[in-house]
């Protein structure tokens, strides 16, 4: 039970990945939990970003399929959209994630939920919907936002997100997505697909920035061959307003030019969503983030937090796993600090784009003496049985062979990825992977294969 002085032992702010784990987590402790969530149950990954955005790129999947089934001797007419069903379809796939049914499943552990927005009054107590709450711990996973540039004329254009995007169900017939990273791409090809004519802007000098070059020049080249437009190096200087178009002002090097289109999508990152009065509980903040120490704790010892609040990964899977340290923290004297040395990340655009653990931008950056394999897809057996040829597979080394990253693009890059990871978690070297058997006709062949090629 609760100690008197407080209502609970434990209030979370948010029921996303980044509270949702350390909820179950403290009950199975014997703690008395609420959550307070104004908004959706779950948050975002399964209500508004990775899951809908998933289901719309499988729907794309399935039709460019139907599109190239004459060459495989598969007759089929003219395919045809209807944007209304595919919203439906959105809608069925968002319905049957665990999200749909979360306030039920919290309260089948015993543990409450507040539908209110919480903010903190004190160092443990927070105030929502008139009501003081106190408790002995605290943990935040309120999440992030879309971070919106401060462009002239931009606010009064008017632009979508992901949130409106995953919602249209009249695609515009041209389209300007300003930001070249996962959430920019993924939405790119789908609209792109879904018949809508796509620019995509970005600042840096390549799309998906974060990645290898070898990745970014190949999904330009991907997205160039589909009839995507990639702007790189550009800037935009403002947004105007002419009838029913949206006139966007570029800028790159020295030159000033400008496109037209019926709509802008936002996906320029994101930002931490910092909207509880941290000041009030006596948590400092530094450059419109949260000053946390590596255990996930404030500068208020009886506050955590976890997920897209404080980062560096803005992954669901990075957020649960947050989530079980900061509920573990709150209420543990020997505390753990997460290891983020093999994180998976996943671009679900076609195909798909997958790395874990450090770059060859990131070796070079840091001095690191390294080798590298890199293998073509097109020489799998697979490869050629679904005329799928687009990819390669890719693995750092330290200088004694042990694999310290990998970069994948093919057919189910995020499932094969996870072999690196394990050879990473293991501190596998490269020539044992090369040394191990792999089924023939498989892609996860191209791991065998770019493994027995670093050097």
């Amino acid at each position: 039970m609760a100690h008197k002085k407080y209502d609970y032992d434990l209030i979370i702010l948010g029921s996303g990945a980044g509270g949702g784990v350390a909820a179950h987590y403290a009950r199975s402790l014997g703690k008395t939990v609420a959550i307070f969530e104004k908004g959706a149950i779950g948050g975002e990954c399964p209500n508004f970003a990775c899951v809908p955005t998933k289901s719309l790129l499988h729907v794309v999947h399935v039709l460019e399929t139907v599109k190239s089934a004459g060459k495989y001797g598969i007759q089929t007419s003219s395919p045809t959209i209807n944007h209304h069903s595919v919203k439906k379809w959105k809608d069925l796939v968002v319905s049957r994630t665990g999200a749909s049914h979360g306030v039920e499943a919290f309260h089948k552990d015993g543990i409450d939920v507040i539908r209110q927005k919480a903010v903190f009054v004190s160092s443990n107590e927070v105030e929502a919907g008139g009501k003081i709450y106190s408790a002995a711990k605290f943990v935040i996973g309120t999440g992030s936002k879309t971070f919106i540039p401060p462009i002239t004329g931009l606010e009064d254009v008017g632009y979508i997100t992901y949130e409106e995007a995953i919602d249209l169900v009249e695609k515009p017939k041209s389209l300007l997505v300003f930001g070249g990273g996962a959430i920019g791409c993924e939405f790119a090809q789908i609209f792109s697909s879904l018949g809508s004519k796509v620019t995509v802007v970005n600042r840096s000098d390549r799309i998906l920035s974060k990645e290898d070059k070898e990745v970014s020049e190949l999904v330009k080249a991907l997205f160039e061959n589909q009839g995507i437009a990639v702007l790189t190096n550009t800037g935009v200087v403002k947004v105007e307003k002419k009838g029913d178009k949206k006139i966007v002002h570029f800028q790159k090097d020295d030159k000033e030019y400008f496109g037209e289109f019926d709509e802008i999508l936002i996906a320029t990152g994101k930002v931490p969503l910092i909207n509880f009065a941290p000041e009030k509980a006596g948590i400092e903040t530094e450059k419109r983030k949260l000053v946390v120490n590596k255990f996930l704790q404030t500068t208020n010892p009886h506050v955590f937090v976890a997920g897209d609040i404080v980062g560096p990964y803005l992954f669901t899977h990075a957020g649960n796993y947050q989530s079980y340290i900061a509920g573990h923290n709150a209420f543990s004297t020997k505390k753990i600090a997460p290891n983020y040395k093999v994180v998976p990340r996943c671009v679900f655009v076609r195909p798909e784009v997958a790395s874990v653990g450090m770059s060859e931008l990131d070796v070079i950056e840091k001095e690191i003496k390294y080798k590298k394999g890199i293998m073509a897809l097109g020489v799998l057996g697979r490869a050629n049985t679904s005329n799928d040829f687009d990819g390669f597979v890719k693995i750092i080394t330290d200088d004694k062979g042990v694999i310290i990253g990998g970069s994948i693009v093919a057919p189910r890059a995020g499932e094969m990825i996870h072999e690196i990871a394990v050879a990473m978690m293991a501190k596998v070297k490269a020539v044992d992977l090369a040394e191990m058997i792999h089924a023939y006709p498989t892609y996860s062949e191209g791991v065998k294969i770019a493994a027995s090629m670093v050097e």
